[in-house]
């Protein structure tokens, strides 16, 4: 599988800051405050900053702070799909976004105040204990805050529909269709991991299985986009500064790896080697963070860094596998300054040998952009140009040999 990691691009003067303002931080919010993930919750989501001050802990004391807790996690409803970075490609069958498999379809069966998200949770637990894919979130209707309960995933409207009258009949529930907006992994036509703000569900054969639930706020609001390896058996993906490998067959999850320090995992970013047996990640993914390619084996172990360094000054922006070689291509640029939208393109082997495919060049103000693909026997990427005062760019295309 491959990785694009999409960042803020800001427009840049000749200090080399950016005229849009402040980034996250510079104005107080790093990897190391607790509001970040927060911040980008309401950036990502259009939601409101005041849902998610600092106070509201992911750790209460009293049933009152509980019950706002539960407010807050809420509001993390199709926040994954916003936060995930893009995924490009895969090695194996197909593995597709949910805005690239097309629209998806839901069944909305209640909509309540926030005063009422005790009925709506105990909704939620008797239909998942009845086998049902079940998920709540909130939405602003006038300016007011309510909470949503939907149920089912269908990529056809008419089975939605179908559906949304087996509810009616047998739960009593008057619901009615509308566009899911949630993440989804597909392994070809075999089936789909589908992320919501609460679970992750296998779909497979007109079945529905849960694969597994997030225990806190923190887990469900940082997970990554599903990986699956190429022999369809498992997945791996990251969350609550974890990464994580779930069995398809028995729904065990391991743990893979853990953040040495908190946030170490941010929006992490990871795909499969074509041969199933490493993955590659990215470990700390936003914008001015120095972000770094990791590989480890599927199991776990070995678990090292082959790209980025420990100064912070250089950030690993996209990677992709070699589809056939154990190596791996990637962009990277300095953390801060102009180069904002690359660097240079480099090819890694697993013991960390680099070589340098393609190259940034500051005298001549231009960059290798992060989006790059791999057809056939060469490389595809662009080359941004910036004027003297880094106001205008254009773009050409690159080929590289991919084996020279």
């Amino acid at each position: 599988m491959d990785i694009e990691v999409s960042t803020p691009i800001g427009r840049i003067d000749r200090t080399n800051r950016y005229r849009a303002g402040k980034s996250p931080a510079k104005a107080g919010i790093g990897p190391g405050n607790r509001l970040t993930r927060r911040y980008s919750a309401c950036i990502n989501t259009g939601m409101r900053l005041q849902e998610h001050k600092p106070e509201c802990h992911p750790h209460p004391a009293g049933a009152h702070r509980r019950c706002r807790d539960r407010t807050i996690a809420i509001a993390v409803i199709g926040l994954m799909a916003s936060l995930c970075p893009t995924l490009v490609g895969a090695q194996g069958p197909d593995v597709s976004d949910a805005a690239e498999a097309g629209r998806r379809y839901t069944v909305q069966i209640q909509s309540v105040p926030p005063a009422r998200i005790d009925h709506a949770l105990r909704t939620y637990e008797d239909l998942k204990a009845k086998g049902h894919l079940v998920y709540y979130g909130h939405a602003y209707v006038h300016e007011r805050v309510y909470i949503r309960l939907r149920a089912g995933f269908f990529g056809d409207r008419d089975a939605a529909e179908a559906y949304a009258d087996t509810l009616r009949q047998k739960e009593g529930f008057d619901g009615f269709v509308t566009q899911a907006n949630l993440a989804v992994a597909s392994f070809g036509e075999a089936f789909d991991i589908v992320t919501t703000s609460n679970d992750l569900w296998l779909l497979a054969r007109g079945s529905v299985r849960l694969l597994y639930h997030f225990d806190s706020i923190e887990a469900a609001a940082t997970c990554s986009a599903v990986a699956i390896c190429p022999a369809g058996r498992t997945v791996a993906f990251a969350c609550d500064n974890r990464i994580l490998r779930i069995d398809l067959d028995s729904s065990a999850a391991t743990t893979l790896a853990k953040g040495q320090s908190e946030d170490a995992l941010f929006r992490c970013a990871l795909a499969w080697s074509p041969d199933g047996r490493q993955i590659a990640y990215l470990d700390r993914v936003g914008w001015e963070l120095p972000t770094r390619l990791w590989i480890m084996r599927s199991d776990g172990d070995a678990n090292r860094c082959l790209a980025g360094d420990d100064t912070g000054r250089t950030r690993v922006k996209s990677f992709r596998w070699h589809p056939y070689r154990d190596e791996l291509f990637y962009v990277s640029g300095p953390t801060h300054g102009t180069v904002s939208v690359g660097g240079s393109l480099y090819r890694v082997n697993l013991q960390g040998r680099r070589q340098l495919v393609a190259s940034a060049c500051v005298a001549g103000h231009t960059e290798v952009c992060p989006q790059f693909h791999i057809a056939g026997s060469e490389i595809h990427y662009r080359i941004a140009h910036f004027d003297p005062d880094y106001q205008e760019i254009a773009y050409t295309t690159q080929t590289a040999p991919l084996d020279p």
